[in-house]
């Protein structure tokens, strides 16, 4: 191997590198920017963030019990309750017997009532449908497939921290 060849590589190595720190620097930051939003959101709507998070969960997965939810969000029953009575209350959510099991409720969101009121995400949501329009559709494909699996880590590394807490 050459020394141009070898130097090529070794000058790659080093920008790699360097990339794969900045990415995880922005990483950090894009997480750090992306709760202070939640949390500024929560505020408009008189929320607490686990009162967003919680909408947000039963929006992207569907309708749950009790204790998935607290199973989703590492809340203690007494604490789910008192969550879903704080969202019952403001009629994000509504519940609903259990198809097969009378002690159980599933609780969902209330559409209807969120699509009634000033969505404070609309903005947000704009202003990113923008930002993607100027990637490429190859460019698009790697970002979706960056995003479902750092979603994947993300959720093993949550997975880990509850089984070890």
């Amino acid at each position: 191997m050459s020394s141009n060849s070898q130097n090529a590589q070794g000058q790659e190595s080093t920008h790699r590198q360097t990339l794969i720190e900045q990415l995880q620097f922005l990483g950090e930051a894009a997480s750090t920017e992306t709760a202070l939003f939640q949390q500024a959101a929560a505020a408009q709507y008189g929320l607490g963030v686990t009162d967003m998070k919680t909408l947000s969960i039963l929006i992207q997965e569907g309708p749950m019990t009790a204790g998935e939810i607290g199973n989703r969000l590492g809340l203690t029953s007494g604490s789910v309750t008192t969550l879903i009575d704080r969202l019952a209350q403001q009629e994000l959510v509504m519940r609903q017997p259990h198809a097969t099991d009378r002690r159980k409720v599933i609780v969902m969101v209330n559409q209807e009532r969120l699509a009634a009121e000033d969505n404070v995400y609309r903005s947000m949501g704009e202003a990113f449908a923008k930002l993607l329009g100027a990637y490429t559709t190859e460019q698009l494909e790697f970002l979706v497939q960056f995003y479902q699996a750092s979603i994947e880590v993300t959720k093993q590394e949550i997975a880990k921290l509850v089984s070890s807490g």
